[in-house]
């Protein structure tokens, strides 16, 4: 019973872990379109050399956090004689190793783009809707720390 819903959870987490990247696939695609002009303004201002380098950074954060979501509540939902064999001190350090990654990157993510307000002029449109998939992807990490956090509780109890 224990084992069933563990990996019922896993799987909810997979689902959305692999959602959550394919939000951050698109922002940082959308971003990826004003490389050339932000790697131009890169070579007379440092500021925007800064700015180029978070960017990068920040989107990196995000979908690297996500993807390890992903394998670790793949692998636990696909194998659950894993999760057997991890016990219960694995299973809790796995928890705890998701909610670290994904909280400290929600705040890398955050501290940068929190400022970022979308530009209201013409031909900015994916630089906007790449803004709004880096937010979303922020809450979306809260969810992923809220369910990893949860399933190192059921981890305990169980």
């Amino acid at each position: 019973m224990a084992t069933a819903l563990l990996s019922i959870l896993h799987a909810l987490q997979a689902s959305f872990s692999a959602y959550t990247l394919y939000l951050s696939s698109i922002s940082i695609r959308n971003l990826q379109k004003y490389e050339e002009t932000s790697k131009k303004a890169a070579k007379y201002s440092s500021i925007a050399e800064q700015q180029l380098h978070k960017t990068r950074t920040t989107q990196a954060s995000g979908a690297l956090s996500a993807l390890f979501s992903f394998l670790c509540s793949t692998t636990l939902a696909l194998y659950p004689i894993f999760s057997s064999r991890v016990g219960i001190i694995g299973a809790v350090l796995v928890a705890g190793a998701n909610v670290a990654a994904l909280e400290m990157a929600r705040q890398h993510v955050g501290a940068f783009w929190k400022g970022k307000a979308k530009v209201p002029l013409p031909g900015v449109g994916e630089y906007n809707d790449a803004i709004s998939k880096t937010q979303e992807v922020k809450l979306n990490m809260v969810y992923l720390v809220a369910s990893w956090t949860a399933v190192g509780v059921v981890s305990l109890v169980l």
